[in-house]
């Protein structure tokens, strides 16, 4: 394992020496009840998944909310300010807006992006071009935002489906963080995701788990193999350093580019 960097994010000339590969490969945090967290998490998301949308938006909703003001937090360290108030806002008002429709929840996105906007352009003694400090509060909240109003959308279209993705994606985040946490190499723990990953797609597409069939079981099944490890290379090039302490962004960070994907997908796929 790599020696760990001290936490957080210093000085913007701290960030800028980081090397691009410490941005995306960030290690394994060995630190509080992580395995407790992950199978509560697990539970919750299941849970939520069956009880219907409203629940769906209220779990990933409130995640997505901790990460975005987390993700700022950390961001405002390093002399950036994106807006807390409105990172954190975007990021529930989306998937909150996704349970009455696709309709509402762009126009909640395009809010969102219009609220960065003006808050930037008003904001005193700025340091960054209102464009991007624009930027830098939907660099917050808007990926994490997006993620949570896709499981919204899934749960709306088909729970059985959203289920599926959890099971999948827990089995990546599960085989990733046991074999990488004591691998030599940072590919290891993302590769024996990627088999758990595969193995759970065999027992879906073998025994046609509600809704899909057993081709279609491998395509989804592959897209999570491909996308939740991307996911989770993505997390801390949103934050302002690989090892920047955003708890809540980490949780949802093998989710960032496969749901969205898989909401897509199976609008295709079923209506």
């Amino acid at each position: 394992m790599r020696p760990a960097r001290p936490t957080g994010a210093g000085s913007a000339d701290d960030f800028a020496s980081f090397a691009w590969v410490d941005r995306l490969v960030s290690g394994y945090d060995l630190e509080g009840p992580r395995v407790r967290m992950g199978i509560l998490w697990f539970v919750l998301a299941v849970a939520a998944a069956v009880a219907g949308s409203v629940a769906v938006a209220l779990l990933f909703g409130i995640v997505a909310f901790a990460a975005a003001l987390q993700t700022a937090a950390a961001w405002r360290r390093t002399r950036r300010r994106p807006s807390r108030l409105v990172a954190g806002t975007g990021a529930l008002a989306m998937p909150v807006a996704a349970t009455l429709g696709i309709g509402l929840a762009g126009v909640a996105a395009l809010a969102f992006a219009a609220a960065a906007a003006l808050v930037a352009a008003v904001q005193p003694r700025r340091r960054l071009h209102p464009v991007a400090a624009a930027g830098y509060t939907l660099r917050c909240g808007f990926f994490v935002a997006l993620a949570a109003a896709s499981a919204v959308f899934l749960a709306r279209t088909d729970a059985a489906a959203l289920v599926t993705l959890v099971v999948l994606v827990s089995a990546f985040e599960t085989g990733d963080y046991l074999v990488g946490t004591g691998a030599a190499s940072p590919v290891e723990g993302p590769v024996a995701g990627i088999a758990a990953v595969l193995v759970l797609t065999f027992t879906v597409a073998v025994f046609e788990l509600p809704p899909f069939e057993s081709g279609s079981a491998w395509v989804f099944g592959g897209f999570v193999a491909v996308l939740a490890p991307l996911g989770r290379f993505l997390a801390p090039v949103l934050a302002p350093s690989a090892d920047a302490r955003v708890p809540a962004l980490r949780r949802l960070d093998s989710y960032l580019l496969v749901t969205p994907i898989w909401a897509w997908m199976l609008w295709q796929y079923l209506l």
